[in-house]
């Protein structure tokens, strides 16, 4: 369709016959004007303002993918005009709200990029860093954050923020040691910043505090309880199991302490996903203890006491469990929070109770 551009022309003034004329230039947007309407919009002719009052419509009205490919057309059309930072910023808004996270994270890139000291570069690169996540591209999240955290322009809470999503970003890559050591430095951070004002920061401290109880709490489970190799004796298989049973003890409780620490913090999101933790800790050793076999040399009482002293031990666990998951529901049903983690909570709760009535019924 062929196009025709009307740019603004520079209007003159003209000074006195004794002076040289004075020239004032006033800088417009060009217009353009079609043959026919435009498909898109259906205006025949419209200039950038007029785009971005269309996009922001269609933005009210729920239409986000309208208002993304007009705040688009805008940008493409008028490259040169005062409107393109914001229609680039408002088209990644736009796709962000119908979750194509792939095309909002093109847009809030290309204001970071091209645009880095625009008023909405700081917001833009921050929404970066979220679509990144919902893309689960943890590498990006990671290095993105890191980058955030040079700018010069961010408030304390912000740079809280940064630090922490770059420890999720490699949490996410599964490098525990790099999020643990992210994790440390963002509430050393706080501690620091609350030396001089109070940092309203409960869901970030809370964020850091769980996530470095996942890190103890993923290697826990990842260290197996397992029998020696081979034929061995009952000494040996006590033995083995003993030194990896300390290890494991010793893992759960450190996860156990940072998730008792969320809770504290008073955060009921993370808090209710802390209390749910702790009880699958022992739910996860409880099944881990089952799981190792009984040593094959074993005389029929040896086994027979054997069995029942794993019972009285692994009894132990599953009424700790309980207790943890009954206290957490307790705390989530008085501060009214309803989340994957409370379902979750309830469902492991009901598994731990009756796998108590069955213990009692063999006992």
């Amino acid at each position: 369709m062929k196009k025709a551009w009307l740019w603004g022309l520079a209007s003159m003034g003209v000074g006195c016959a004794s002076t040289s004329p004075a020239t004032t230039e006033v800088h417009m947007d060009p217009v353009v004007v079609q043959a026919e309407p435009d498909p898109l919009t259906g205006l025949d002719s419209y200039d950038a303002e007029e785009l971005f009052e269309l996009g922001n419509e269609e933005f009210a009205a729920g239409n986000y993918g309208r208002s993304a490919e007009i705040f688009e057309k805008l940008v493409d059309t008028f490259p040169g005009s005062e409107l393109v930072v914001p229609a680039a910023y408002n088209a990644a808004l736009s796709h962000e709200k119908r979750s194509a996270w792939k095309e909002a994270a093109e847009w809030f890139r290309w204001v970071v990029r091209e645009h880095p000291d625009a008023p909405s570069a700081k917001d833009a690169h921050f929404s970066l860093g979220l679509a990144y996540g919902k893309l689960e591209r943890w590498v990006e999240v990671a290095d993105t954050y890191w980058a955030i955290r040079q700018r010069e322009d961010l408030t304390e809470l912000e740079e809280l923020e940064a630090r922490v999503n770059t420890g999720v970003g490699f949490f996410m890559q599964e490098d525990y040691l790099s999020a643990e050591r992210e994790f440390m430095r963002a509430l050393a951070f706080v501690e620091e910043q609350n030396r001089e004002q109070f940092l309203p920061a409960r869901y970030f401290i809370g964020q850091s505090r769980f996530y470095l109880g996942e890190i103890y709490a993923r290697w826990f489970e990842k260290k197996r309880l397992q029998a020696p190799e081979g034929p061995s004796s009952g000494d040996a298989w006590v033995e083995q199991v003993g030194a990896d049973l300390e290890e494991k003890c010793q893992l759960l409780l450190r996860a156990q302490s940072n998730f008792i620490r969320t809770i504290r913090v008073g955060h009921t999101g993370w808090a209710t996903a802390a209390g749910y933790r702790i009880g699958s800790l022992y739910e996860t050793l409880y099944d881990q203890m089952m799981d190792v076999p009984v040593p094959g040399d074993l005389s029929p009482e040896a086994r027979e006491l054997y069995v029942s002293e794993l019972q009285k031990r692994v009894g132990v666990l599953v009424v700790k469990a309980i207790r943890v998951y009954e206290m957490s529901l307790e705390m989530a049903e008085r501060v009214g929070e309803r989340n994957e983690w409370v379902e979750r909570t309830s469902e492991s709760l009901q598994r731990m109770k009756t796998l108590y009535e069955r213990e009692l019924l063999d006992s």
